[in-house]
This record gives C-alpha cells, sequence and structure tokens, in this order.
C-alpha cells in the first residue's frame, strides 16, 4: 500500500504521479544508498548458487531474492568491499526500472518499487 492506497485499484495516472514524485526526491529521501559502497553476496539456501550485485541507483533491495537455478531462496549474507579481483561481468545491477518498464511488472513489484525498491536490471523485460 502507498500511503493507504490499494496499487492494484489505482489508475495509470495515479500511479504515474506516485513514481514522478518518488523520482524527484529519492537523493533527498533517507534511506540507504548503497552505490559505491561495496558488493553484495547472496547465497542460495538450497544450491548454494552465489550472485553478486551492485547498486547501480539509490533505493531499497530485497534480502531474499529468488535462485534462477533450483528456485530456492538467495538471501543477503554478507558485503564486500575488497572486489578488485572479482570478475565484473558476474556482477548484477540493482536499479529503478523506467515507469514503462515497472508497468510491466506484477502488483508487488509495482509496490516495492513507488517505495523506493530497486530490480535486477536482468528482471526488467
Amino acid at each position: 500500500m502507498i500511503e493507504g492506497k490499494d496499487i492494484s485499484k489505482m489508475e495509470e495516472k495515479e500511479l504515474r504521479e506516485e513514481y514522478d514524485s518518488l523520482v524527484a526526491r529519492i537523493d533527498s529521501v533517507r534511506i540507504y544508498d548503497g552505490r559505491g559502497k561495496g558488493i553484495d553476496v547472496y547465497i542460495c539456501d538450497r544450491c548454494q548458487n552465489t550472485k553478486f550485485t551492485q547498486y547501480k541507483d539509490k533505493g531499497v533491495t530485497p534480502y531474499i531474492i529468488h535462485c534462477d537455478r533450483c528456485s530456492g531462496n538467495m538471501a543477503h549474507r554478507k558485503t564486500i568491499r575488497l572486489f578488485k579481483f572479482l570478475n565484473k561481468s558476474i556482477i548484477k545491477n540493482w536499479v529503478r526500472p523506467t515507469f514503462e518498464q515497472m508497468m510491466k511488472m506484477d502488483v508487488g513489484t509495482i509496490e516495492h518499487v513507488l517505495k523506493g525498491g530497486l530490480v535486477l536490471e536482468e528482471e526488467i523485460k
């Protein structure tokens, strides 16, 4: 819910206003800004698959994400700051989707984005 609003019942115009308002004020919002703070490491509780992520935009990220290898849960385990030897091509970016990209997502993800949430760049359709 966005300030008591049911996202599933909001019209596109209202969603656009919420999105534009968020983008206009995101730099002044008092939330964690992970940009430049290191690489977050997610590890699957089932298969031990590892995913490395970094913040491209300011926003919040989930503690648990879906494992694309076994459908298990990957939890954020640590943030590493000394990563110069890590292959940069395996690092995934957390980004804020455009309004048009967001509108193609499920209601839960739209609500997450409108509350300052980011999504993995690879998940944007």
